[in-house]
């Protein structure tokens, strides 16, 4: 498991390929061994998870009461929904290098993918899942917090995507409609996959 050092390192090469500058390609290694090493960016990211998880268990019984399904069950389908985020962007990286040809560049993108899911994690399920929560009530003043909450997941994704556009542009450069492509169906083949599997496991809230 990399080291505290090790992930500092990984997120300030992260902010280098953000402003623009390809030496922060250096820290990461995309080797075969650096690939399944950057895999344990996932364990970085459990406090997190777990923090989301709880309030998305407690967002679901709120909307379910009469549901007599254990805890257990519903983190360990969580535990799938968080694998399937995890495999499928880079399942999705492989096939779209072959077709759009920049498989020489698939590693290290996997890799970076892989360490830029960190402090996106902690945004999502640290701050906007608790508030998401907590805001989700009813009357006046809470539909008031609703918007609020609503604004707050905007601003989140559209930050997100800037960001990654910016390592994509640094990492990738070349004609703009690959990276518009690849950023594109990235995000849209996880959006697709989770919410299958949320229906499928029946934990949709929506």
């Amino acid at each position: 498991m990399p080291s505290y050092h090790d992930v500092r390192l990984y997120l300030g090469g992260l902010w280098l390929l953000i402003r623009g500058d390809a030496r922060g390609l250096r820290p990461f290694d995309i080797s075969d061994q650096g690939i399944l090493r950057s895999f344990w960016a996932i364990a970085w990211c459990a406090p997190a998870l777990i923090i989301g998880w709880i309030f998305q268990r407690m967002e679901y019984l709120r909307h379910f009461p009469q549901r007599e399904d254990y805890s257990f069950i519903f983190f360990l389908k969580m535990l799938v929904l968080s694998a399937a985020q995890w495999i499928m962007p880079a399942v999705t990286l492989i096939a779209l290098g072959f077709i759009l040809r920049f498989m020489p560049l698939v590693r290290i993108l996997i890799v970076v993918r892989n360490w830029f899911a960190v402090p996106l994690a902690y945004a999502i399920y640290v701050v906007l899942t608790p508030v998401a929560f907590l805001t989700g009530r009813h009357g006046a003043t809470a539909s008031l917090a609703g918007y609020g909450s609503i604004l707050l997941a905007a601003a989140i994704l559209i930050v997100a995507l800037a960001l990654a556009w910016l390592i994509l542009r640094t990492v990738m450069g070349g004609p703009a409609m690959i990276r518009v492509a690849t950023l594109g169906f990235v995000v849209l083949s996880e959006i697709i996959v989770v919410r299958e599997l949320q229906a499928i496991m029946g934990v949709s809230i929506t």
